[in-house]
C-alpha cells in the first residue's frame, strides 16, 4: 500500500485537531498547525499544487507568529490570550483590496510559469487562506466567513486532484467554521 494515504490522513487529522483548538482559543493550536503545515508540504509538492505547497509554508510562518502573538500579553479576560474583536472597516477594505491584488499575481504566475492544474482556484484558495490566518492571528471573529469560503473552494479542488481524506477534511473545517464564529461570538 502506498504510504502516501497515511501521511494524507496524518495530515488530515492535525489540520482536525489544529481548527477544534482553534474554536476554543487555545494557544497549543499553532504548535499542531506547524506539525500540520509540515505534513501538507509534502503532501502538497507531490500533488503538483504549488500555491497550496506555499500557503503550508506561510502556515507554518504563521504558527510561529500566532504561538508568540497568543502568549501571555495580559490585555483580556481569556487565560491571558487576546479577547475576540470584530475588526475595523478600513482594515477589511485594506486587506480585501491587498488579496484581490495578490490573487491577481499569483494566479497569472502559476498559470505562466507553473504547471499547477487550477492554478486559479489554487491561488484563490492561497490568498484567501492567508488573509484568514492573518485576521486569526489578530483574533479578528470575521476569519470564520473567510474559512468558510475558501474551505468550500479547496473541497473542489483536493476531490478534483484525488486528495480524498484532505477534501473530507476542508469539508468538516467549514462545519467547524461555522462552529467557531458561534463560539467566538460568545467572546467579541
Amino acid at each position: 500500500m502506498d504510504n502516501s494515504i497515511f501521511i494524507e490522513v496524518f495530515g488530515a487529522v492535525t489540520g482536525l485537531i489544529y481548527v477544534l483548538l482553534e474554536i476554543r482559543q487555545k494557544r497549543a493550536m499553532w504548535i499542531v498547525g506547524g506539525i500540520s503545515a509540515l505534513t501538507y508540504i509534502l503532501i502538497f509538492l507531490n500533488a503538483g499544487l504549488i500555491a497550496a505547497t506555499g500557503l503550508q509554508l506561510y502556515y507554518l510562518a504563521m504558527s510561529i507568529y500566532g504561538w508568540k502573538n497568543w502568549g501571555g500579553s495580559g490585555n483580556d479576560k481569556n487565560d491571558g490570550e487576546p479577547t475576540v474583536s470584530k475588526m475595523a472597516g478600513k482594515i477589511f477594505i485594506t486587506s480585501i483590496l491587498s488579496s484581490i491584488a495578490g490573487y491577481l499575481l499569483l494566479s497569472l504566475v502559476l498559470d505562466v510559469y507553473g504547471r499547477d492544474p487550477m492554478p486559479e482556484v489554487d491561488s484563490a484558495i492561497a490568498v484567501m487562506s492567508m488573509l484568514a490566518t492573518w485576521w486569526v492571528t489578530r483574533k479578528y471573529i470575521e476569519n470564520w466567513f473567510l474559512w468558510i469560503i475558501a474551505d468550500g473552494l479547496a473541497v473542489y479542488l483536493y476531490v478534483s486532484q484525488e486528495l480524498y481524506a484532505t477534501a473530507a477534511l476542508y469539508f468538516v473545517y467549514i462545519i467547524a467554521s461555522v462552529a467557531g464564529y458561534l463560539h467566538w461570538r460568545k467572546f467579541a
